[in-house]
């Protein structure tokens, strides 16, 4: 198979890491990997295992050189050399370089580490061990994810193009000011944010947020760094939205910035009981889907379940272009595009995908909407990053697509920039603002209210060069339900809930 005229998966000549991130299934009932495993059940309990089987998994694989960096009920996030997956396996790790959407509707080669060898399965990244007597399901290596996107001073510069300011212009244009008014800011309601990191910008203390310590998921990683600059500017939406809740962020990032450890650092966000995940990332596949998806991704599918299933809000960008298992989870609050321009039109925006599941029961992405920049940059917010990375220099520098900056400096700590990133978290602040009032909600009432209640966008397109998907009146492929209405949602579910 090809893309734009090229394999889309070939041999890399890149080396296996020192370190390889990784994910155990233990064996629970019935296995995720089992020859229908791609008919995910309602419920993830049968995937489940014992306490029992997981300790007698944990202490092998520690004893294997594998190290543990997070739990559930259905398995581990893991780390290890790549000699301690060939050891249980019985199997040899090869790098393979796969076409794959980036931000923007972009194309690259990105490298995937595989298992090779003849009692495998024929997917990448999956392994199966050599010792039927060991309780293990499965074993899957972390593919990477692919952000959603994209000393300085805690006020935003000014800038030539039309934009919105993170609190003040996000807050009014997703009516969450009268929610404030009424004392319902998301007050100590927890929000995980897995991503690449967070810097503790000055524009977060003037504004007296509470941010947790953040930890780090990948080894060797600095918790207190963000070299893409991508969580920390994309944190401040949840803010904007529920200005009292409390912001425990997970870097899953290495030291270059590339998001190796999101699974991993969604297993840590459940580990710390939040009561809502934001995920501004997810991966690419083939649209429409040649087939049923791979067994890496029913494995985090399986544990996106799990999260809801036990009473945690889950959300997950719809993607910029791309097509992803993580938004099409029958139950996870998948962030959709809106944009207003500067006359207050709202139309869908270009830059968002949306489209029908084809795999989980028909469901629509996205769900519900946020504010999202258009093509070609989606240059529409602006953000606090860390000085100089890798976001500040990119916006404030032309490209071939778009000659035109973001109107700010390479080092100054602020960008412009958007994408279905930043309507995860804003989704995220508004939920935390409901459950901050109505603590007993379930994820399913949160998304109700979000839903019943959201303004009709009725004008636009989803990325047009892969979904063109078109609003119009009522729900629709393009914005779903519409665009989130904070006060609304609140009134809904304090008179329903």
């Amino acid at each position: 198979m090809t893309r734009f005229g090229l394999p889309i998966e070939t041999v890399s000549d890149n080396p296996i890491p020192g370190m390889v991130m990784g994910y155990v299934s233990v064996r629970g009932k019935e296995s995720v990997f089992k020859e229908d495993h791609k008919k995910l059940k309602s419920t993830s309990q049968a995937y489940r295992a014992t306490k029992d089987d997981r300790d007698t998994v944990r202490r092998e694989l520690e004893k294997g050189g594998f190290s543990i960096i997070s739990e559930s009920l259905l398995g581990f996030s893991v780390a290890a050399p790549g000699g301690a997956y060939e050891s249980i396996t019985g199997a040899k790790l090869h790098a393979k370089e796969r076409f794959v959407y980036s931000a923007g509707g972009y194309s690259q080669y990105v490298t995937h580490l595989d298992i090779v060898g003849d009692k495998q399965p024929m997917a990448l990244g999956v392994g199966m061990v050599k010792s039927k007597s060991l309780k293990i399901d499965g074993i899957v290596l972390e593919k990477p994810r692919i952000y959603h996107a994209v000393f300085p001073s805690p006020i935003p510069p000014n800038s030539p193009k039309y934009h919105l300011r993170v609190p003040s212009d996000v807050a009014l244009t997703l009516n969450a000011i009268a929610a404030h008014n009424k004392g319902f800011k998301g007050k100590d309601v927890l929000v995980a944010m897995p991503d690449s990191g967070w810097y503790r910008h000055p524009f977060f203390t003037a504004n007296g947020y509470k941010i947790r310590t953040p930890v780090a998921v990948v080894e060797g990683a600095n918790r207190s760094k963000d070299p893409q600059g991508h969580g920390t500017g994309e944190s401040a939406n949840i803010f904007a939205l529920a200005p009292e809740c409390d912001l425990q962020p997970i870097r899953a990032s290495n030291d270059s910035g590339d998001l190796v450890g999101a699974v991993a650092g969604f297993l840590k966000a459940k580990e710390i009981g939040a009561r809502i995940i934001t995920c501004s990332w997810g991966g690419d596949g083939t649209y429409p889907p040649s087939g049923l998806p791979d067994e890496a991704d029913m494995a985090l599918a399986a544990e996106i379940q799990d999260a809801i299933e036990h009473n945690t809000l889950v959300v997950f960008s719809a993607g910029n272009g791309q097509f992803s298992v993580e938004p099409q989870v029958q139950g996870v609050l998948a962030a959709g595009g809106v944009n207003m321009d500067k006359n207050g039109n709202l139309r869908a925006s270009d830059y968002a995908s949306g489209y029908q599941s084809s795999w989980f029961d028909q469901h629509i992405v996205p769900t519900v909407c946020g504010l999202v920049g258009m093509q070609p940059r989606a240059q529409y917010l602006m953000l606090p990053i860390p000085p100089g990375c890798a976001i500040d220099l990119d916006e404030a520098a032309p490209n071939d697509d778009d000659p035109s900056t973001d109107g700010t400096l390479a080092d100054d700590g602020w960008a412009l920039f958007s994408g279905t990133s930043a309507a995860a978290p804003q989704l995220a602040g508004a939920a935390a603002v409901l459950l901050g009032a109505k603590p007993a909600m379930v994820p399913a009432q949160v998304i109700e209210a979000l839903t019943e209640t959201a303004v009709d966008v009725v004008v636009g397109r989803s990325f047009p060069q892969r979904f063109n998907s078109t609003a119009g009146p009522g729900t629709d492929l393009a914005t779903g339900a519409g665009l989130v209405n904070v006060d609304a949602a609140l009134q809904y579910a304090l008179s329903k809930f």
